[in-house]
């Protein structure tokens, strides 16, 4: 079993870019992480399935990608451990020979207008960055989107910047990822809410923005980008 912390420093200074799976990806022409460091988020596999890493942290998402593409089992993943609720045997079934691991701490939900963060979830995502630049834990927090321990993950890689791409936590014309994976994402969570119900993607932003802050103090970059076609930074 390889840890997380085995991959401190690996790409220290080098520019991480990590990808979700919202409507934006259309933009994007299949190639665009041919040549970078990147990692992917869940379904955003199947646009790069070619990235430097994935990051999974459910059970229905990998089982997917492994049946479209049973190699996807031995490339270079990243697990939290166990998978979103599961239990630790339904987990080692999908761990290839080239999987590190962390340990998923959700967030509890603490809220303060509504749904949003109060000041003591905010903090500890912000303090969060700088134990995982230490690179001396397994156990990251998440609040609602694999985005936050994919990110987590990058820190402790020392990468910088850190580009993010199709995680927008929007929904776009009715779809809450990309044309591929839209009708499959529907079928396996029939029953989930888009990112504009239940302020579900205010929610995630709550933790990114706690997360970016958190690089603001520890000297990492952050950028995060629309869409291909203007790149501007949102």
């Amino acid at each position: 079993m390889k840890f997380i912390t085995q991959l401190h420093d690996k790409h220290l200074n080098k520019p991480m870019w990590i990808v979700g799976s919202d409507p934006t990806l259309d933009s994007y022409p299949d190639n665009f992480l041919d040549d970078k460091l990147g990692m992917t988020l869940h379904l955003a596999g199947l646009k790069f399935p070619n990235a430097t890493y994935r990051y999974f942290n459910e059970l229905d998402r990998i089982t997917h990608l492994i049946k479209v593409n049973p190699s996807f089992k031995e490339k270079a993943n990243i697990f939290a451990f166990p998978f979103y609720e599961r239990k630790e045997r339904e987990t080692w079934p999908v761990a290839g020979s080239n999987v590190h691991f962390l340990l998923l701490k959700p967030y509890p939900p603490r809220k303060i207008r509504d749904d949003i963060f109060n000041e003591i979830g905010v903090n500890a995502m912000i303090e969060q960055v700088g134990i995982a630049r230490e690179g001396k834990t397994i156990v990251f927090g998440g609040f609602a989107t694999c985005l936050h321990c994919g990110f987590f993950t990058a820190i402790m890689m020392g990468c910088n910047p850190i580009n993010i791409i199709g995680s927008n936590h929007d929904t776009i014309n009715g779809k809450d990822h990309f044309n591929q994976v839209e009708e499959v994402d529907r079928k396996m969570r029939p029953t989930a809410p888009r990112y504009n119900q239940a302020r579900r993607g205010e929610m995630m932003r709550a933790g990114t923005e706690a997360i970016i802050e958190g690089c603001k103090r520890n000297n990492i970059k952050v950028n995060r980008y629309k869409n291909y076609e203007d790149f501007n930074p949102c």
